[in-house]
């Protein structure tokens, strides 16, 4: 008798322990483990390595170097929003640095979403090189589960401009969401085989970090390369990073989580936007063609709001959004808690924060802090 109970004691542990290294369960013990997502996620969860190189191109220092104050109207509030890193450079030059709570030019920080922009110009790249024929080619040329239910009229340009269709619902934080899946399961591959056609693609703007993961995947199988080794081979070491940096990987470490997750130092992230500034170009090498980058950064003007009353969308273009601020057109990657980097072309600049802020109700798509960065990096431009 004893001997029976203690065999189905043995048997349910079994499939309780089965259960949760399936697919379908491992998000929950990895959540369990890792815990809440914050921009330190780099410290608990796989990572991959983003190797700089051995020839880092310090920033030069602008004559004007933090001699210039912003007014306290701003500064006030870049303080309570816990922010860790703020730097605006101006014509390649750095103009103002200032770091909080322990960071300095050498402390890595999650980028959550503004990582997007990064797989976006992974894509211009492997477009410019052929490796992908055309933004209209449908998503199922790459990624098998799209040949189904519906997903065959979906387009890489789709996934570019937010406008898939998909029901990958950005809003559910349940525990069975796909958010859960992409951020905490052990396959990028499981989440994507679950999305489904929700309405016709490339009609509706629709915000869905799915979309990004499904351009993650066309991108590894076209280099038949990691995301990782790409980001080192093709921007960081040819713009003389400064510091390696770490992706952040799904819990079987297969897959890199290309919808968020890059980790860098402050100064680096800024040379993703000082390349766009640049037009894709960095010294003498054209990274990305200045074809893709313009393309990029210009709203997908053709897609309707849904959230504001099917206006044309004015404030996203592949993977970049667009911000109109104090009489300036900003280009910005816009990242959970605050990660953004602006690109400010009338005044050639670059503006780096970093930080912890609280998530509020956006204003036109934009957290209202995006605003006062702006004007705090205005403030101290020539």
């Amino acid at each position: 008798m004893v001997k029976k109970i203690l065999i189905s004691l043995l048997a349910i542990v079994l499939i309780i322990v089965g259960l949760t290294f399936t697919s379908r369960f491992s998000h929950l013990r990895n959540f369990a483990v890792w815990g809440a997502h914050t921009i330190h996620d780099y410290k608990t969860h796989p990572t991959r390595l983003v190797e700089s190189g051995d020839h880092p191109q310090p920033w030069l220092f602008d004559s004007m170097y933090n001699k210039k104050e912003i007014p306290s109207e701003y500064m006030t509030i870049i303080d309570s929003n816990d922010t860790h890193a703020f730097l605006v450079i101006q014509n390649g030059k750095l103009v103002y640095e200032k770091y909080w709570d322990g960071y300095d030019t050498a402390r890595l920080s999650g980028s959550f979403s503004a990582a997007k922009s990064i797989i976006s110009l992974l894509i211009g790249i492997a477009l410019d090189e052929g490796k992908i024929k055309s933004l209209e080619e449908p998503v199922s040329n790459y990624v098998p589960h799209f040949k189904t239910n519906g997903l065959e009229k979906i387009r890489i340009k789709d996934l570019l401009t937010m406008s898939s269709g998909t029901n990958y619902n950005e809003a559910d934080k349940g525990y069975f969401s796909l958010n859960a899946y992409g951020y905490y399961g052990d396959d990028e591959e499981y989440m994507v085989g679950k999305m489904e056609r929700k309405e016709e693609p490339g009609v509706y703007w629709q915000y869905r970090s799915g979309d990004t993961q499904v351009l993650g995947l066309i991108v590894e199988k076209v280099f038949n390369n990691s995301i990782s080794e790409l980001v080192s081979e093709r921007f960081m070491k040819p713009m003389g990073a400064e510091a390696d940096a770490l992706w952040l990987l799904d819990g079987s470490k297969k897959h890199e989580k290309a919808f968020c997750c890059f980790n860098a130092v402050a100064r680096d992230y800024a040379r993703f936007g000082q390349l766009v500034l640049n037009k894709g170009k960095w010294n003498d090498k054209q990274i990305v063609s200045e074809k893709y980058i313009n393309e990029a950064t210009t709203p997908a003007s053709y897609l309707k709001d849904r959230y504001e009353d099917d206006h044309p969308v004015d404030f996203y273009g592949y993977q970049y959004w667009m911000v109109n601020h104090s009489g300036v057109h900003a280009i910005a990657q816009n990242g959970l808690f605050g990660q953004y980097v602006y690109i400010i072309p009338e005044k050639n600049a670059v503006v780096v924060r970093l930080g912890e802020s609280k998530v509020i109700k956006p204003i036109h798509h934009h957290q209202p802090e995006n605003y006062t960065y702006i004007d705090a990096a205005l403030s101290v431009l020539h």
